[in-house]
């Protein structure tokens, strides 16, 4: 088949067939404004349905299907695809469904990285075309990087999507959300379980949607693919194994402090592995959006870079799906939800640590000089543990100034006042709920 007609063909099924079911998200994008719109994260965590969801309201609107024009470039179908031949698809498309010129066109391409070149591609047909609304999607942080960047500059508004947060989850099980009540409600009893179950499943979509589903089976073929699909066939990765073998020693280890040198030395005694390997390993792990690495705080960039740095997981279910020994560390799993909605709302993030080895789990920045403090302890009933906690959370509040320092627990809502500051304690369940309200941000 020549690629117009596998082109005609795409096209005429995807006007055809209907959309899915919409399972909405908190998550939108201004379709009104011409800049391309980049939907960007880890494999599987929605960015399909999102696009659906953009569809459903154009439609919605009033915008016919026959301006609208979906299209998979990880399509079997479609391969292989150049340049060239991509450049027919909106005159086909046209052909099959004309337009008058005033008429707007809606171009949704899904995993666009793996079209070579489609940075180049997309620049031309957005200076070239007009009345032409471009959303893109891909599995890969490339989207943001600086080549890219240059490229389109001006031109587009990155979003990233994340599994479902823990908000989400709750409104999917339709339990109403008032935070003024909820401390004093039945219905915490209700949250908190979830909260346990969705510790242990994670957030990805098909998850959530499909509870029969065999959660070990389902994330351990996406961490295949993240490692095969998106990484190792993608970047040449020469040794596999030894690259998937990192990936799962760094999931089974969140939260622990790393230097690139010591895990070099860890996996040297398999293969002779440099540094710079290690680095690299890590960064494609980072940008397939499978690790989140937060750096110790430091005001001097070179003392911050060299300091041992933090690993967690985009997904606690993905964590006990493919780690070690993760199902019972439930005090990890707390600190490694801490991180990721952190990361979700934009925070500037990182761990600090004294000269004497006391630590507070993160660090947020805000501006040159705003910061907040968090400790993240499941349990605190032990008299030892909540002044080891109390302890580096005091530290790193006269450290970077602040009045105010908060601790994460399973279960306490409690103030107290310490040597004129104030701590403050509240269930981890309570400040995913704040933190994740619609528009916050």
């Amino acid at each position: 088949m020549d690629t117009v007609a596998k082109l005609k063909a795409a096209i005429v099924e995807w006007q055809e067939r209907d959309l899915p079911t919409i399972y909405p998200r908190q998550f939108s994008i201004q379709l009104e404004l011409p800049h391309i719109n980049d939907i960007i994260g880890v494999r599987r965590c929605g960015k399909t349905y999102c696009m659906f969801q953009q569809i459903e309201e154009l439609i919605r609107a009033g915008i016919p299907k026959s301006q609208i024009l979906y299209l998979n470039i990880d399509d079997d179908r479609l391969q292989p695809l150049n340049g060239d031949e991509l450049d027919r698809l909106l005159d086909t498309f046209r052909e099959l469904y004309p337009v008058r010129d005033d008429e707007r066109l809606y171009l949704f391409l899904d995993e666009i990285q793996n079209f070579p070149g489609w940075e180049l591609w997309i620049k031309g047909i957005y200076d070239r075309k007009k009345n032409l609304k471009i959303v893109i999607s891909g599995s890969n942080a490339s989207l943001l990087s600086e080549e890219v960047a240059n490229r389109l500059t001006g031109r587009h508004i990155t979003t990233i999507l994340y599994p479902f947060s823990f908000r989400e989850y709750i409104v999917h099980h339709e339990i109403p959300i008032d935070l003024r009540t909820l401390p004093y409600s039945e219905r915490r009893f209700e949250i908190k379980r979830l909260l346990n179950e969705f510790l242990h499943r994670g957030g990805f979509p098909e998850v959530i949607l499909y509870p029969s589903a065999d959660v070990t089976v389902l994330l351990q073929s996406y961490f295949d693919d993240i490692i095969f699909r998106d990484i190792v066939t993608r970047h040449g990765v020469r040794n596999p194994a030894l690259f998937k073998d990192l990936a799962i020693f760094c999931i089974s280890n969140i939260a622990k402090p790393h230097t690139y040198n010591s895990l070099r030395k860890l996996f040297s005694g398999f293969e002779t592995i440099s540094t710079d390997a290690i680095i690299r390993y890590l960064s494609y792990l980072e940008d397939a959006f499978l690790l989140i690495s937060i750096r110790h705080y430091d005001d001097s960039l070179k003392k911050q870079m060299n300091k041992p740095r933090k690993l967690y997981c985009i997904d606690p279910g993905m964590m006990n799906a493919v780690s070690f020994r993760f199902s019972e560390d439930t005090g990890r799993l707390f600190e490694n939800l801490v991180c990721i909605q952190l990361h979700r709302t934009g925070h500037e993030i990182y761990y600090w640590q004294d000269e004497r080895g006391r630590e507070v789990d993160f660090v947020i920045k805000t501006g040159l000089k705003s910061f907040e403090v968090i400790q993240v302890s499941m349990d605190i009933s032990d008299p030892k543990t909540r002044e080891r906690e109390m302890k580096g959370l005091l530290s790193a509040m006269a450290h970077f100034g602040v009045s105010e320092g908060l601790i994460l627990t399973s279960d306490l809502f409690e103030e107290e006042t310490v040597s004129g500051k104030t701590i403050r304690y509240r269930p981890l369940w309570y400040w995913l709920l704040t933190q994740d309200e619609p528009g916050k941000r």
